[in-house]
């Protein structure tokens, strides 16, 4: 056998090895309480170190809440909005907590530029409306990111129960939905594919008894816009909108049929 073949199996048995061992750890996530995702994949990932590169595009890690002092407004901090230990806030557009090197080392990090940086304002503005409609108390963030024929973003949702001492009462709720927006310019079409997921977790504890319920739900969809038809940046808003707004009541309607029930 050719030296070049020996090679080419050897890396098919390597890739096929780590699907085997990233479905595995999948199905392992998936059994596990989502309250302890973090951790779990922490775990995970110290045990066998090149699953982190297998499961990114699968899982994604409880959402966090920093505050924007300048904007007085608070944003998700996520994976998708961090770089060099900072997270940027979509509403300054500025770097928390500012880098070591100042303002000038903060002015190389990542910011979407022109006409993505506009879309991006426009996206937090509806997202957040949308939030308020929807989730009465939450913080919304929407970041985005530019792809080869067209761009990619992170539409991000968190809710915590409001904490009353003493009540024994948490709970969170984290949306994720990821965008893929395929723009060519020489095609009459926008391809949109959106992957949403919601985590839920609520604890409810009175003197001696307590009620715990979990869930992680996931959703793909694909939809495509004729130009022709329809275009400019406002039909790619309400076409995104729409889609978002349907995977999360087929999600809803799902915690309530299978996980409440």
């Amino acid at each position: 056998m050719a030296l070049s073949a020996l090679i080419g199996s050897a890396l098919s048995e390597e890739h096929q090895r780590a699907q085997r061992h990233t479905a595995a750890a999948l199905g392992l996530l998936q059994r596990l309480p989502p309250k302890d995702l973090d951790s779990d994949l922490d775990a995970l990932i110290a045990i066998a170190p090149d699953l982190e590169l297998g499961l990114a595009p699968y899982v994604t890690r409880p959402l966090k809440i920093k505050e924007d002092l300048k904007a007085n407004r608070y944003f998700i901090a996520s994976e998708y909005n961090y770089h060099a230990g900072s997270h940027r806030s979509p509403w300054t557009d500025r770097y928390i907590p500012s880098p070591p090197g100042g303002e000038a080392e903060e002015e190389k990090l990542f910011r979407p530029p022109g006409r993505l940086g506009r879309l991006e304002q426009t996206f937090n503005e509806v997202f957040a409306a949308y939030a308020t409609s929807y989730y009465e108390g939450s913080v919304s963030s929407v970041y985005l990111w530019d792809l080869e024929e067209g761009y990619a973003g992170a539409f991000l949702i968190r809710k915590e129960l409001p904490k009353i001492f003493g009540d024994g009462k948490n709970g969170v709720w984290d949306a994720v939905h990821l965008l893929e927006v395929r723009d060519a310019a020489n095609s009459h079409y926008v391809d949109f594919k959106l992957s949403s997921a919601v985590v839920l977790h609520t604890q409810v504890s009175q003197k001696e008894e307590q009620t715990e319920i979990s869930a992680h739900l996931t959703r793909q969809a694909e939809s495509r816009l004729d130009r022709r038809k329809k275009s400019g940046e406002d039909a790619q808003v309400i076409q995104i909108g729409t889609m978002i707004e349907d995977n999360e009541n087929f999600l809803r309607q799902s915690l309530e049929c299978i996980h409440v029930a």
